[in-house]
């Protein structure tokens, strides 16, 4: 036997060795263990054992239930991506199905993707993936808006899912897929620009999406009459109140919250920023609009995505 195999087979009796005395941390101490740690270093011991993987599910769900400020992922570049935890702590890591994609959608800790010619939901931090069936869009053109929205939990057995295209700036182009559904609906709208700008949010509430520019156009899809309408929508104060939906509207949080100073961001890059909705204990949720921060005059742009997003973990089970 050689010198570098007698030295791996010791590196792998010293490292089992380590593990099983993790494992045979008594019952007692584990919670104070676990009580201690952050999110990402909760989602790194799970793998532990299958006592470490219970203590870390028990103490994410604790922090998953309070109303935590929403974490900023950034991306755009293979599969490299930038992580900004609670506004102040900047990690990098890979996740592979960011590469080449979208995000057109991101609530309650599930990020919607497109990823050529594919549209799935996606939790980056359990890698739990569900793919949705024959996505209605081929490619995303740079003389469209597109955004989309969910209903409800992708796991659940009501969600409905609409995939938005604006071209040729009057035309809404709505795809609405429903839980259980293979095959999408479409619903065309004429929407001129005095009513409805640009597009900047959509939500769900009521059996409706509501589709807004972050100001005073508003556009109503019901989703149960496939029927559309429009109504003026925020007010100066920035209170978004329908009488389906009641939150209040976040603009500019990029700028607000200094993210290119956060994320080291140099002043050619340009980023794209998918918004998300906020729950608040008092019923008033907080709605982030999408934004596009653009690159400073005269240099060579740098294009990155963004997704404001909900720290969750998510675990499927299988069939």
């Amino acid at each position: 036997m050689d010198q570098q195999s007698m030295i791996t087979e010791a590196d792998c009796s010293k490292n089992k060795t380590v593990t099983e005395q993790w494992r045979d941390v008594s019952h007692n101490l584990l919670p104070q263990i676990v009580s201690a740690l952050g999110r990402i270093d909760l989602l790194s011991i799970r793998f532990v054992c299958k006592n470490w993987q219970s203590a870390s599910l028990k103490s994410l769900s604790l922090i998953e239930s309070s109303h935590c400020v929403p974490w900023f992922l950034m991306y755009g570049e293979g599969s490299q991506c930038s992580l900004l935890i609670n506004q102040y702590m900047l990690c990098t890591i890979k996740i592979p199905e960011f590469d080449g994609a979208t995000c057109l959608a991101s609530k309650g800790g599930w990020l919607l993707l497109f990823n050529h010619g594919s549209l799935f939901f996606f939790c980056p931090f359990s890698r739990e993936k569900i793919d949705l069936p024959k996505c209605p869009l081929l490619e995303l053109s740079d003389d469209s808006e597109y955004i989309a929205a969910f209903s409800s939990s992708p796991t659940s057995q009501d969600c409905t899912v609409i995939v938005i295209r604006r071209w040729q700036q009057i035309v809404l182009q709505l795809h609405l897929l429903c839980c259980g559904d293979k095959l999408w609906t479409e619903h065309e709208y004429l929407c001129p620009l005095g009513d409805l700008s640009t597009i900047r949010a959509a939500t769900y509430g009521e059996g409706a999406f509501h589709i807004s520019d972050g100001f005073f156009g508003l556009v109503i899809f019901d989703a149960r009459t496939k029927k559309w309408r429009t109504k003026a929508g925020v007010s100066s104060v920035k209170k978004y109140d329908t009488g389906a939906l009641n939150c209040k509207i976040s603009r500019q949080c990029f700028w607000s919250n200094n993210l290119r100073e956060k994320l080291g961001l140099e002043a050619n890059v340009s980023i794209s920023i998918c918004g998300t909705l906020i729950p608040q204990s008092d019923g008033l949720d907080v709605l982030i609009q999408n934004e596009r921060i653009e690159a400073a005059q005269g240099s060579k742009s740098r294009q990155l995505k963004g997704v404001w997003i909900q720290p969750r973990y998510f675990q499927i089970a299988p069939y």
